[in-house]
């Protein structure tokens, strides 16, 4: 039998979806330990399964983030570097009146309250032809190549 506190117990236990736990559920007859151990075991062979160093926004660090900095820096023609959150500017830096350090200190203070914040928030270098280079999705593609 299949109980909402069974379902909420895998859920809770596995960080699966409804769906997927109704489904382990109902193919293990609603054991519990039995659910835990399919979806589990499908997780383990999906991850087992991708490049292990395929790198997602909740990989990216600090160091990434200053390196990406860098490298469009000395690459471009950088005018400045916003931090935005939900389409919002949170934090508008000059690039033609900053140096590096200048840069990097106020972005590491947000960083720093917490690694969950470099989710949360889009960091992008606008160049002089007003091209917007979102930092996140550079470290992406420089790491899964």
């Amino acid at each position: 039998m299949i109980t909402i506190e069974k379902v909420d117990y895998v859920m809770n236990v596995t960080g699966a979806e409804y769906q997927v736990v109704k489904n382990a559920l109902l193919d293990t007859d609603g054991d519990v330990e039995k659910a835990v151990e399919i979806i589990r075991a499908s997780v383990s062979n999906y991850k087992h399964d991708q490049k292990d160093e395929f790198f997602k926004f909740e990989d990216i660090k600090f160091e990434d983030i200053k390196k990406a900095i860098k490298d469009i820096w000395n690459t471009t023609n950088a005018t400045k570097i916003l931090v935005e959150k939900d389409g919002e500017t949170v934090i508008n830096i000059s690039l033609t009146a900053a140096s590096l350090g200048a840069i990097l200190a106020p972005i590491a203070t947000f960083i720093g309250m917490g690694s969950g914040l470099i989710a949360d928030y889009d960091f992008k270098i606008v160049t002089a032809d007003k091209e917007e280079i979102n930092i996140k999705e550079y470290i992406l593609n420089m790491k899964n190549k």
